[in-house]
């Protein structure tokens, strides 16, 4: 009984050191305007199609960031909320190119082929999903700076899997 555990716990331990080694990260800081949001990472086509579905809400100061491996207009829905969102559209360099705000979530009972899809108006690598009224709050508008830390621009950080479609439907 004691080995196993020692083995376990040696195993949970290196797969920790593993993931870690691997650039690999839950969290991303992201900083907008006056704005600096805890952010979840959605890399993986799974995690993106998830995105805060099924939650209740959403803490302070949080957030979740879609990554994409390419520049697209990715379509963007509400199935399963349960609460508003903002969503702030991110180009590739690092700039605020769309503001999507106050997306209610859906109605009881409306289809999922009735749910509205939403879009930025121009290409995008991120998509930052924060409560609905901070980006308002915040002052956050089209072309202001975003940066994140560690810097996902450059490799660091977590990144998609390599197997994801950037320009997927997130239904």
């Amino acid at each position: 009984m004691c080995c196993r555990g020692v083995a376990l716990f040696t195993l949970v331990v290196l797969a920790a050191a593993v993931a870690s080694a691997c650039g690999g990260s839950d969290r991303v800081d992201v900083r907008v305007s006056g704005l600096a949001i805890e952010a979840e990472v959605a890399r993986t086509v799974e995690e993106r199609a998830q995105g805060l579905s099924d939650r209740d809400s959403l803490a302070q100061g949080k957030g979740m960031l879609f990554i994409f491996e390419d520049d697209g207009r990715p379509g963007f829905w509400m199935r399963r909320m349960r609460f508003p969102l903002d969503f702030i559209w991110i180009s590739v360099g690092g700039r605020v190119v769309d503001l999507t705000e106050d997306v209610p979530p859906p109605e009881p009972d409306v289809p999922d082929t009735d749910l509205p899809l939403y879009r930025p108006v121009a290409p995008v690598r991120y998509i930052l999903e924060v409560n609905a009224g901070v980006a308002r709050e915040e002052g956050i508008e089209v072309g202001d700076d975003v940066t994140f830390e560690p810097d996902i621009t450059r490799g660091e950080g977590p990144m998609p899997d390599s197997t994801s479609d950037a320009v997927e439907d997130v239904r």
